[in-house]
C-alpha cells in the first residue's frame, strides 16, 4: 500500500468510527457543524470551499444519509474525507490507533 492509500484507508476507518458515534448520538452532528463554521471563519475563502459547501449540505441531511456519504467508496469520497470536520467525533487515542493500523503492511 502506498502512502496515499494508507491515508485514504486511515480516513475511511476514522469516518467509519465517527459514523458509529453518530448512530449512537446523532446530536453530535452539531460538533461537526460548529467545527466547519469555525474553519470557515478563520480561513476565509480557500480551495476547500467547494468541498466544505458539500459537507455543509451533508451535515443537514438525515443521519443515515450523512453516514452513507461519509463511508462511501471512490475517489470523490476520498477527496471529501480529506477536508472533513467529522474527525471531531473521535478521540486522539482512537486516531493514533487508527494511524498505526493504517501503516501496517497489507
Amino acid at each position: 500500500m502506498n502512502r496515499q492509500q494508507q491515508i485514504d484507508h486511515f480516513l475511511l476507518c476514522a469516518h467509519e468510527l465517527a459514523a458509529e458515534r453518530l448512530k449512537q448520538e446523532p446530536a453530535r452532528i452539531a460538533q461537526a457543524v460548529q467545527l466547519l463554521a469555525a474553519w470557515r471563519s478563520k480561513v476565509g475563502a480557500n480551495r476547500s470551499d467547494g468541498l466544505w459547501d458539500e459537507w455543509q449540505k451533508l451535515l443537514a441531511l438525515p443521519v443515515e444519509q450523512l453516514i452513507e456519504a461519509m463511508t462511501a467508496r471512490g475517489d470523490h469520497a476520498d477527496h471529501l474525507r480529506s477536508v472533513s470536520p467529522m474527525g471531531v467525533l473521535i478521540t486522539q487515542v482512537e486516531r493514533a490507533a487508527l494511524l498505526q493500523h493504517s501503516r501496517q503492511p497489507a
